[in-house]
């Protein structure tokens, strides 16, 4: 149940998200290097990395959830259900992948939108592995953007990758992209919002549609940024206004509770990376130059208590 969204700027986007799980979980901040072996395909060939990246893991475990390359290629992944996503056998001609590395290797091997579009017909999503046996295969669906503000969602289809032009700077969770369109604009006229009562009929929910619809109106509404530091600050409220408190949702199947354990925003034009956690208001940012040892495998974990400042006297 996560969010993302887009702010353009004048010269540059910040993309960013709200990781919102619903078992428990450890994340930090990756940075991985140049020609680094982040996985193996699904032929069992080692996947090296073209250019560095900084990102948001798992258990400190290489597959990133959101990130950056050092080209100001930025993206984030969501859960995404549905039926007959991915092909359970490996193709041959294709660079067989499964979806839980995917984000990795576009970041690692994409210097922009363009290229991971151009691309994107040579790669398969599976299942299985060459040997026929299952690998992780999360239901994802993806949302990239760069410094030249070009958004795309790339969504499996009938074992397919089905690319969508973003213009509404959006994406949240299943139904698919086409289908959140079409409720976006059974409620209201994304080209007159100033005559949408937004007080009275924004939709309140959480569900995906819901959040979409939200966040598009929110994202589009707001007082436009004049450069990448307003453009981080006004994302920051508007994914704070999208956030699930925890215990506000009880998660019945793994006897837990969903809520936001992260907000993140990447900076495409200054490459940069910007994490909240939902327990402390700072905002940590690391940059490529912040890096010392560039051919080095790097994590960074975040501060989780509550943190203030005080006051210059």
């Amino acid at each position: 149940m996560c969010t993302g969204i887009k702010m353009d700027y004048n010269d540059g986007c910040v993309l960013g998200r709200t990781m919102d799980y619903e078992v428990p979980l450890n994340y930090n901040v990756l940075y991985l290097p140049r020609n680094y072996n982040f996985c193996n395909d699904l032929m069992g060939n080692p996947l090296y990395s073209k250019y560095k990246m900084l990102g948001v893991c798992f258990n400190n475990k290489d597959p990133l959830k959101d990130g950056v390359n050092e080209h100001g290629l930025v993206g984030i992944t969501n859960a995404f259900s549905g039926f007959n996503l991915y092909d359970s056998e490996v193709r041959e001609g294709k660079l067989n992948i499964s979806s839980l590395d995917y984000f990795t290797y576009a970041l690692g091997n994409y210097r922009s939108v363009e290229e991971l579009v151009e691309d994107l017909p040579n790669i398969h999503m599976a299942t299985k592995n060459y040997k026929g046996e299952s690998v992780i295969a999360p239901d994802f669906h993806f949302m990239f953007a760069d410094s030249s503000k070009r958004c795309v969602i790339i969504e499996p289809e009938n074992k397919k990758l089905i690319c969508y032009e973003n213009p509404y700077n959006v994406m949240t969770n299943s139904p698919g992209f086409k289908s959140h369109i079409r409720r976006l604009k059974k409620l209201l006229d994304p080209d007159r919002l100033e005559d949408f009562n937004s007080v009275k009929n924004l939709p309140g929910g959480y569900d995906p549609t819901s959040r979409f619809i939200k966040a598009f109106y929110l994202t589009k509404m707001h007082v436009k940024p004049n450069n990448y530091r307003e453009a981080l600050a006004y994302s920051y409220n508007i994914l704070s206004a999208m956030a699930l408190p925890n215990g506000f949702i009880r998660n019945k199947k793994f006897n837990y509770n969903t809520y936001t354990r992260y907000i993140c925003l990447y900076d495409s034009k200054h490459k940069l990376l910007t994490v909240r956690t939902d327990t402390n208001p700072m905002v940590y940012e690391l940059s490529f130059e912040d890096i010392k040892e560039e051919d080095k495998r790097q994590a960074f974990f975040l501060e989780t208590d509550f943190v203030t400042e005080k006051l210059n006297q």
